[in-house]
């Protein structure tokens, strides 16, 4: 678990989701905010596995391979930004610095 706010975490996924607001797949109409699920509103899974890796980045953390932090752990069901932020924080190390 990282010692970030979840409103941070939040508000740095919904940066990097307006950033994509011109892709084609992307409903012009969608309303963005922390209840928005970024399927509902046209964003891929693979897009939205860059969007981890630049959240990595932002936030410095690690994000596990293996966690997809827009599914629930059931895999099926997709989390809303809110959602998303608070899988994040729990799930995120802080970053190893060299």
């Amino acid at each position: 678990m990282v010692n970030i706010d979840v409103q941070a975490i939040e508000d740095a996924i919904l940066e990097e989701i307006e950033k994509l607001k011109d892709l084609p797949t992307i409903d012009p109409e969608a309303k963005i905010d922390k209840d928005s699920k970024p399927g509902m509103i046209g964003l891929s899974s693979n897009v939205l596995v860059t969007v981890s890796g630049f959240l990595e980045e932002i936030l410095q953390v690690e994000i596990p391979p293996t966690c997809y932090i827009f599914r629930d752990s059931d895999g099926i069901r997709e989390l809303n930004i809110r959602e998303a932020a608070e899988k994040l924080q729990k799930i995120a190390k802080p970053c190893k610095t060299t």
